[in-house]
Order: structure tokens, then sequence, then C-alpha cells
């Protein structure tokens, strides 16, 4: 009896020791995504030079004044793309090593077992990186309709937020849901149209449901060149530049810039001054 008990024992020291080593493994393959710099900001490399030499710069390095923290949240309704979204943003923003996908299971900001086994987010999660000069608490909201009272809970922190929008569907259920949400807080909002290379993607199609459905007015910052099978690149509507993507880039980084010339494209000239004539009246 007495063998078999220390047996029981030791094998459930053993049976401990495996599952710590899984979640330990599991913790390593994320932590090896992030960058060393986003602990400390994207001025990281620059640290030895600054220690004992400019104590306020390493300062506002690590703890950056208030007028350079922004808390930007990303709503949607479910499955419009809001989490690849934020991982796209990590990416860029050099967070990360590498993109994580909501089907692998592997982003950041879903971390909990139910949402990478079903592919949705069910809390809120606050991530932060640095972007030219501004320190961005970037807060991931859930889509479903059974969490609006974590989107509610969010809102009430926020400096602005991205809506996510499904370019072939525009404005959808929950859509409507967060929107009157961030209107009761007076949230300022950029609408972000995703999908636009998803087959049934309509630019026009989406933007007409945000005047309609949302009563809002939306401002036009860019327009696409192409939709869905054609879908190439985007137009900057104020400095009037194409952005064409490389359709080869595995990661979406690598684009050309060209001017928007009348002799080339002389009907998406006309739509961009047009937008760009409305955007400078607004702001006036």
């Amino acid at each position: 009896m007495s063998s078999l008990r220390i047996f029981s024992v030791n094998h459930k020291k053993m049976s401990s020791l495996h599952i710590n080593n899984i979640y330990c493994s599991k913790l390593r393959a994320s932590l090896k995504r992030l960058k060393p710099h986003v602990l400390l900001g994207r001025n990281y490399s620059s640290l030895p030079g600054l220690i004992g030499n400019d104590i306020k710069s390493l300062h506002s390095i690590i703890s950056p004044p208030i007028a350079k923290i922004r808390n930007i949240g990303i709503m949607a309704h479910i499955d419009a793309g809001k989490t690849t979204t934020t991982e796209r943003i990590l990416y860029y923003s050099g967070y990360t090593r590498s993109l994580g996908d909501v089907d692998d299971g592997d982003t950041v900001t879903d971390f909990m077992a139910q949402e990478r086994e079903r592919g949705i987010t069910i809390q809120s999660a606050a991530v932060t990186f640095d972007w030219k000069g501004y320190r961005v608490n970037l807060i991931d909201t859930p889509g479903h309709v059974d969490f609006t009272l974590e989107v509610e809970r969010c809102l009430r922190v926020l400096d602005g937020a991205v809506a996510v929008f499904d370019a072939s569907a525009g404005v959808e259920a929950q859509t409507l849901t967060v929107w009157r949400q961030a209107d009761k807080h007076k949230i300022p909002r950029i609408c972000f149209l995703n999908k636009m290379d998803k087959t049934g993607a309509s630019f026009n199609y989406a933007v007409e449901s945000i005047r309609e459905k949302l009563k809002a007015k939306p401002l036009l910052l860019q327009l696409p060149i192409g939709e869905a099978k054609t879908f190439k690149g985007v137009v900057d509507v104020v400095s009037k530049e194409k952005l064409l993507w490389n359709s080869s880039s595995v990661d979406g980084k690598d684009f050309e810039r060209k001017p928007l010339l009348e002799m080339s494209d002389p009907k998406l000239l006309k739509e961009t001054t047009e937008a760009r004539n409305a955007l400078i009246e607004q702001v006036k």
C-alpha cells in the first residue's frame, strides 16, 4: 500500500508537471512573436545611450505625457474582421514579429481558450504600441450580441473608435447597436471598410448603408481601386496618390505610391477631387 501511495503521489506530480510544461510551451511560443521594444516603446534601441545621460528622455519613452496617449477601440458586428484588423495593426507597428490568424487560434487579443476554439472575441482585450510619437492603447471589443455590455464598459474610456465594416454586407445588426452606444458616449469614429477583396464587396453600397442606416455623414479619406477580385489598392484623397499593393507580398507591407493623373485615370481623379472638396468643406 505504501508503494502504491508513493506511486500515486508521483503520478500526480508528473501530471502537474506535464500540464505546466504544455502551458509554458504555449507561453514561450506567444512571447517569441513579440519584439523587445513592445515593453518600452519603439525607441528601445536608443536606451543604452539614454541611461545615465538623459533620465527625462528615458522617462518619456517608458511613460509618455498624457497628451501623447490615445485610447482607441475597435468595434463591429461579429465576423467583420476586428481581430484580424487588430493583428495587422500590431504587426505593421512592430509590436509582433508575425501575423496571427483567427482560424489558427494564435492572435494576440483572443487569448482565452474558448475564444481560440470558437474564433470569436468574448471579452475585450487591450494592447499597447507606439506609433509616430504617440502611445496607443488599442482595445479589441466583442462583436457578438451576447457581449454587448463588454463594449459599453470600454466606451467610457475611449478617445476614439474604429468601426469595422464588411464591405459586402455594409451595416449589420450589431453595428447599429455599437454605433448607438458610441453616439451615447460621443465617441469620434473612423469607418474602415474591410474585405474589399471579398466576392460581392461594394464600396458604394457600404458607404450608402452607413448614410441610410446609421444616419451618419461619412467623409471619404480613401477610394478603392477596383473591388472584389479586381481590388488592388486605394487612392489617398488628401494627397491624390495611388497606393498599389504588390500582389506577391505575403504580409501586405510592400506597396507602391503613384501620382493620380488625369490622362490615365480621369474618372477616378474626378471622384477623388469631389471627395477631397467635400472633406475640405466640412473641415472649414
